[in-house]
């Protein structure tokens, strides 16, 4: 089944997709008892199934492989979806700790030319998410005005129009996204 792109969802979806998505999760550490990745796109608005979102999200994908494979590290198991809330992905990664992937998510993050449109979780094999704060790191800043995004996002600052263009130009550098 294919995924049709920009259909609108609201937060009763959204919400919805996160209960799945965690009780995912917990059967995934049941399953393997090793550290995830919880991999989704950062996309404000009610469009979360884009041709923006998947480039992203495949472009995050290639990275998470590049930096386990880099590290040595294997994936025990993984499961892409495409739904109408955004693609997502978890991995089940053969990492030292959780604290070790953790910082390879960050790398990613800071370092890929999309890494701050992409949401890499990782949650320990105890059910417990490794934030960001827990490694010393400041909360991720607005893609506009480089402020807290939460503060931003929280106080509506920007239209939505204004982050959505912003976001396209990043992806689509050569092409534009529709």
């Amino acid at each position: 089944m294919s995924i049709r792109y920009g259909l609108k969802v609201g937060l009763d979806d959204v919400l919805s997709n996160k209960e799945a998505r965690v009780k995912r999760q917990g059967e995934w550490l049941k399953r393997h008892s090793l550290p995830l990745l919880s991999f989704t796109v950062n996309m404000p608005g009610p469009q979360k199934m884009t041709e923006c979102t998947e480039r992203i999200f495949e472009q995050g994908v290639q990275a998470i492989q590049a930096i386990c494979l880099e590290k040595d590290w294997s994936m025990a198991g993984r499961q892409l979806l495409r739904q109408v809330t955004g693609p997502e992905a978890i991995f089940a990664v053969q990492a030292p700790n959780a604290m070790a992937l953790k910082r390879a998510m960050i790398e990613v993050e800071n370092n890929h030319r999309l890494g701050r449109l992409m949401d890499l979780d990782v949650i320990d094999v105890d059910g417990k998410i490794i934030s960001r704060k827990g490694q010393g790191m400041t909360r991720r800043q607005c893609l506009i005005c480089e402020q807290d995004a939460v503060i931003c996002a929280r106080s509506r600052k920007h239209d939505l129009q204004t982050l959505v263009s912003h976001i396209e130009s990043m992806v689509c550098y050569d092409e534009c996204c529709s």
